[in-house]
């Protein structure tokens, strides 16, 4: 996970002039998941281009990952605008904008990455997810079967 996130930071930090500042939060103990390297560096890219583009310029994003039991759980939080409780079931769906985010932001887009997100996570065996309140800022977090462990179907 280390090496895959320190690669996602480097190709995003210098298109991002906004002043953002990242904070990277890992155990010491290495921590490897069960996934596809590239897929996992594409979801890791989707969540750190969201954050970035949902955030105040000059705002934090905390990259944080963890060993639970017999997962591996990724977050990315953000200081941005939050989403809407009524998108948040939606924000997965394929081509889905949110309500407000273009009219609050200026921020367009396809609406797909988040569903290519979810599409990959789910491939590799894992969930995604989210939490947010308006004002104050997204979690987006996944989990994937972490390496070694044997689960049973």
């Amino acid at each position: 996970m280390r090496d895959v996130l320190a690669q996602v930071i480097d190709t995003v930090q210098p298109t991002s002039t906004n002043g953002h500042r990242f904070v990277v939060d890992l155990p010491d103990e290495p921590l490897a998941a069960t996934a596809d390297r590239d897929k996992l560096r594409q979801v890791c890219s989707i969540l750190l281009d969201n954050a970035l583009k949902y955030s105040p310029d000059g705002g934090t994003v905390t990259i944080g990952v963890e060993r639970k039991h017999d997962t591996v759980e990724v977050t990315v939080a953000d200081q941005g605008i939050g989403i809407p409780q009524a998108d948040q079931e939606g924000i997965f769906r394929k081509f889905y904008r949110g309500s407000d985010a273009e009219t609050r932001i200026g921020q367009g887009g396809t609406g797909l990455g988040l569903f290519i997100a979810r599409g990959l996570v789910t491939a590799m065996g894992g969930r995604i997810w989210v939490e947010s309140s308006e004002g104050e800022g997204s979690t987006f977090a996944f989990e994937l079967p972490a390496a070694g462990i044997t689960q049973a179907r």
